[in-house]
């Protein structure tokens, strides 16, 4: 392995920047001396390709990558091959794994005290699982508009949990003030490109099994949409392809940095429910649309009412996804309608995360919220309602400040809010979710 180009700092370097003396960086490795044959006698996974990763001293891994590739039934539906890239299946649940496993071997030696991760979630449960692996500490910093799902995973692990901005950009420089502060290892890929070397055996796996013409990919940051290109430029260097398939982003209509600088249309930046891909400043986004740009593919935009279409025809192909890996289904269709596609094309729609790892649904809290959460919304229900007076209402044997635990819970899970003051009381009612979740219960 050796980064290009060459550093102020001597390397091998512990973490290696996107940028160093103002310049790109990249890593690269002696293509000619890649033999991809030789892959074939090996089992799957991601380590399958040592050639093209980071030399590391201890392999700590999971078994992650070698991801089942299914046959879409969409395919017959809309006349050419579509092939889902099911990601859900790695260990923690998401590609990340992928990041995980290579940025954490290669930095075990440098992480005495631990590892620091700034992510939406994804990254950051991953790192706690591989974290626990190796005995080490787990710093990870995410923001606090992200899925409890993702929360449950990241606290099971033991990690350290800091909530911090509302997008994951805004913690990347508190990641990174936290690796200088406490001597951590850094993970994050916008600071530390050696993950990423993982994330792109995503491309040598779809080239081993159906070499595609169009890789459809969910994009947040842009770091996977890049390495996936990274990964099929090195197929193009060894011999191994004759061209890079097109690549297409897919983003929320809400969050369109990236999707909007290749479609020349003005960008926003505002929350979405695929949080996943709720990155307001992606660090990655020159890469990503140089990736695009140079692959010649497109960038598509989805909106917040074609979220749960595509997480049912998903489901329909016996996957279970997050909404922020829902948006490539949508997306497919518009292009198809539009007529992007050709007969004879192999299409591959990234999956990149469970949607286990997703906000609890509406049915998830019916059978979850019960008791006296549920007695206290259908007393919010009549009217609205202040804490004492529930507490005396509900005459149970209970103290009043438990009844305010109650209250606080319901409150964070949207159910209800505060409708006024007067004097200390506060008065709450219902939300909109609240009323509809109370109808759900009839």
């Amino acid at each position: 392995m050796r980064v290009t180009p060459n550093c102020c700092e001597p390397l091998p370097s512990p973490v290696i920047s996107p940028f160093c003396c103002n310049q790109r960086v990249s890593i690269e490795y002696d293509y000619g001396e890649v033999d991809p044959s030789r892959w074939k006698s090996r089992g799957k996974g991601v380590w399958r390709y040592g050639e093209l990763l980071p030399n590391v001293k201890e392999v700590v891994s999971l078994h992650e990558g070698g991801t089942p590739l299914i046959r879409a039934k969409l395919s017959e539906e809309l006349g050419f091959g579509v092939f889902i890239k099911d990601e859900t299946r790695n260990p923690t649940g998401s590609f990340r794994d992928r990041l995980v496993t290579v940025a954490v071997s290669y930095g075990l030696p440098h992480a005495e005290n631990g590892f620091v991760v700034a992510s939406n979630g994804n990254a950051a449960a991953s790192l706690a699982a591989y974290s626990a692996r190796t005995g080490r500490p787990a710093y990870t910093v995410v923001p606090k508009l992200i899925e409890q799902g993702k929360l449950n995973q990241i606290t099971a692990f033991g990690a350290r949990l800091i909530r911090y901005g509302e997008s994951v950009d805004e913690g990347i420089s508190y990641a990174e003030g936290l690796a200088d502060g406490k001597g951590l290892y850094n993970i994050t890929p916008e600071s530390n490109l050696v993950g990423l070397e993982g994330q792109k055996t995503i491309a040598f796996e779809l080239w081993e099994e159906l070499s595609p013409t169009h890789v459809i990919v969910p994009t947040g940051s842009g770091s996977n949409l890049y390495s996936i290109y990274k990964g099929f430029v090195e197929l193009l260097r060894i011999g191994a392809i004759e061209e890079v398939p097109e690549l297409i982003a897919v983003q929320a209509e809400k969050c369109s940095p990236i999707a909007s600088e290749v479609l020349g249309i003005e960008p926003r930046a505002e929350p979405t429910k695929a949080l996943a891909l709720y990155v307001k400043n992606p660090a990655m986004k020159e890469l990503a649309v140089e990736a695009i740009s140079e692959s010649g593919g497109t960038a598509v935009l989805v909106g917040e009412d074609e979220l749960d279409l595509g997480q049912r025809l998903l489901a329909r192909e016996g996957i279970f996804a997050e909404y922020a890996s829902s948006v490539i289904v949508p997306a497919l269709l518009k292009l198809a309608d539009e007529g992007y596609f050709e007969k004879d094309d192999r299409v591959a729609l990234v999956v990149t995360s469970s949607g286990l790892k997703g906000q609890y649904s509406e049915n998830r809290e019916r059978f979850s919220l019960g008791g006296t959460k549920l007695e206290i919304l259908r007393l919010i229900g009549d009217g609205d309602m202040y804490g004492y007076e529930i507490w005396e209402a509900l005459g149970k044997p209970l103290k009043y400040q438990a009844v305010y635990q109650h209250l606080r819970e319901l409150e964070s899970m949207g159910l209800i809010e505060e409708s006024r003051r007067k004097g200390r009381r506060v008065y709450y009612r219902l939300t909109v979710r609240g009323r509809k979740f109370l109808e759900t219960m009839g």
